[in-house]
């Protein structure tokens, strides 16, 4: 097994302690905890118990919850998937100062009512279409309608700060 300072030369920095952390609480827990949370039909609870280990928040125990626990409602939410539900579903969203945990909430319920149970992979799609590698492969309206918003919200950004 590897030690601190073995993760950190890996690259994993302040992760390295977590990462440790998290492998001996999954050592000591029985040997269902996992595989009961992927039969879990309540993304909540999921998330609730991920939350348990040492340096998992909402945003990386909804990432495990999706990527690797088959929870397909989970929905990974960061500052770019927070924009993407103020373009695409809720404009009122431009309003609030941070992503707090009701933010979170909001966003994530916004991709269930409009995803349903595939609402992760969703989620994820959306996500990807944003990084600059898969825009080519848009429609070029969409392509348009994501430069514009852009615009938009520099645009304010600008004028709240002036």
């Amino acid at each position: 097994a590897a030690d601190e300072e073995e993760l950190r030369g890996l690259g994993l920095g302040y992760r390295a302690d977590y990462v440790l952390q998290t492998a001996r609480a999954l050592q000591s827990r029985s040997d269902g905890w996992l595989e009961g949370l992927r039969r879990s039909e309540d993304p909540e609870e999921v998330r609730q118990e991920l939350c348990t280990l040492r340096g998992v928040g909402p945003k990386v125990a909804d990432c495990v919850a999706l990527f690797s626990l088959d929870q397909c409602e989970a929905v990974p939410v960061d500052t770019h998937v927070w924009d993407i539900a103020c373009r695409e579903f809720d404009p009122s969203l431009r309003e609030c100062a941070s992503l707090t945990p009701a933010v979170y909430a909001r966003v994530g319920e916004l991709f269930r009512s409009r995803f349903g149970v595939c609402s992760g992979w969703a989620h994820q799609l959306l996500f990807a279409a944003e990084l600059p590698q898969f825009r080519s492969r848009l429609p070029e309206d969409i392509v348009e309608q994501m430069q514009l918003w852009r615009a938009e919200e520099k645009s304010l950004k600008q004028q709240a700060a002036a």
